[in-house]
């Protein structure tokens, strides 16, 4: 990777972490917390591609697991935030990118986190997921990160529009740079 890249990977990430676990933990809403971290790795994911939204959920996971409050087993987050992150800059194809498919795959890549965290902390032991509890904290995580979503991806595209042109793969842009045309 370039160092234009880690450094908006880097910074991404670490701005994310911090405000979540500062500032949006602290809050009281109802159901989940907003989880701006996978927001943020989905944005990137989106901007990048499917190796920097790898890179960004690996990372951003490994922080989140070793920041107190940590109430998940080590690695669980960093598995879930990796797979988000390949996955949502893999499955959908440039051309096809509109903002309510980029807002529908926020909603289910939050969804889809809360529930693949509980599913691994289950598995490997955890007692603290309260499956009572698991389709709320889904459902409300999904809608946070469709609150937070629109500021998210259009800033993110745009640092990644401004700083590093080569590599933009939202709204229709190739890797290298180039209109893609809808045969």
């Amino acid at each position: 990777m370039m160092w234009r890249q880690v450094l908006i990977i880097g910074t991404a990430v670490l701005v994310s972490v911090i405000v979540e676990l500062t500032l949006l933990s602290r809050l009281d809403f109802p159901g989940a917390t907003p989880d701006l971290v996978i927001v943020m790795v989905v944005a990137i994911a989106l901007a990048m591609g499917p190796t920097q939204g790898a890179v960004a959920g690996f990372s951003a996971g490994v922080l989140i697991d070793l920041a107190p409050p940590a109430d998940t087993l080590l690695g669980v987050n960093a598995i879930v935030y990796f797979a988000i992150g390949f996955v949502t800059g893999v499955v959908i194809d440039p051309r096809d990118r509109t903002v309510p498919i980029e807002m529908g795959i926020v909603g289910l890549s939050a969804g889809a986190a809360t529930i693949l965290t509980g599913a691994l902390d289950t598995l490997m032991g955890s007692g603290r997921v309260s499956w009572e509890d698991m389709p709320g904290m889904a459902l409300s995580s999904a809608l946070y990160a469709l609150i937070l979503a629109p500021v998210a991806i259009l800033g993110i595209e745009w640092i990644v529009r401004k700083a590093t042109p080569e590599i933009l793969v939202n709204r229709g842009v190739t890797v290298a740079g180039r209109e893609n045309i809808r045969q």
